[in-house]
C-alpha cells in the first residue's frame, strides 16, 4: 500500500480470500481500504487468470530448462521473474500509454543492457572479492532474475550453499553435467519431485 501510495495512487478496495478477513478492520481504520473476501469455494476471476498466467510463463521458461528437478528456491525465484517480465511491458489496451506497469509503480524503466544480461537458468561462475590467498576467485552459480537495480546485479542460486546471492560481475559459461546433477541434489535435499509445484506441463 505504501508503494501505491507513493506512486499517487489510493487503494480503495482488495479482493482477497478468507484467510485476509482477519485485516479487515485494521485496514478499514488505518488505510480506509474495503476489504472484499470471496466466500469458500469462490473464486475472484481477474485474480485466478492472472494465477493461470503466470504459471503458463513459469512453464514455458520451465520446459526450456536442463533440470529434472528443481529446488524451491528456483520455484520461487520463477514466479517472481514471470511476474517481473508480465509487469515490464504496457498491454495493447493499456490507458497509460507505452509506460509499463512496473515503470508506473516504480519509476524505473527497463534497461535491456542493464536486465537482459542472462536467461533463467543460466550457469555463470560469479566473481567475488578475493586477495593474494588461496581462496576461489568465482563461485559456481545459477541465474534466476535481474534484481532491476541500477548497477545492473542480478541474483543467483550459490551451487555451494544453495542459497540466493546477489552479484553484478559473471562470467557466462555452457551448462556443465556436474552442475546439472548439483541442481538436483539440491533439489533432493529440499525434497522436490521431477515436478515442482505443477510447473511441468509434460
Amino acid at each position: 500500500m505504501s508503494v501505491y501510495k507513493k506512486r499517487g495512487f489510493q487503494v480503495c478496495v482488495v479482493q482477497a480470500d478468507n484467510e485476509f478477513d482477519p485485516l479487515r478492520a485494521e485496514l478499514a481504520a488505518d488505510l480506509e481500504i474495503d476489504l472484499n473476501c470471496a466466500a469458500a469455494d469462490m473464486h475472484v476471476p481477474e485474480v485466478e487468470r492472472e494465477i493461470r498466467t503466470i504459471k503458463e510463463r513459469g512453464r514455458c521458461v520451465y520446459a526450456t530448462l536442463p533440470f529434472k528437478k528443481i529446488p524451491a528456491m528456483m520455484v520461487d525465484a520463477l514466479v517472481v521473474h514471470a511476474v517481473k517480465w508480465l509487469n515490464s511491458f504496457p498491454a495493447t489496451d493499456s490507458v497509460i500509454g507505452e509506460m509499463s506497469p512496473r515503470e508506473l509503480m516504480t519509476g524505473v524503466p527497463v534497461d535491456f543492457a542493464k536486465h537482459c544480461k542472462l536467461e533463467f537458468g543460466e550457469y555463470v561462475p560469479t566473481h567475488e572479492e578475493h586477495d593474494n590467498s588461496m581462496t576461489s576467485r568465482t563461485i559456481g552459480a545459477i541465474a534466476l532474475t535481474a534484481t532491476m537495480n541500477e548497477q545492473g546485479g542480478y541474483y543467483f542460486m550459490n551451487l555451494s550453499s544453495g542459497l540466493r546471492i546477489h552479484r553484478k560481475q559473471w562470467t557466462q559459461l555452457p551448462m556443465p553435467d556436474d552442475v546439472i546433477e548439483r541442481v538436483h541434489e539440491i533439489a533432493g535435499d529440499a525434497g522436490q519431485g521431477h515436478d515442482p509445484v505443477g510447473l511441468d506441463p509434460r
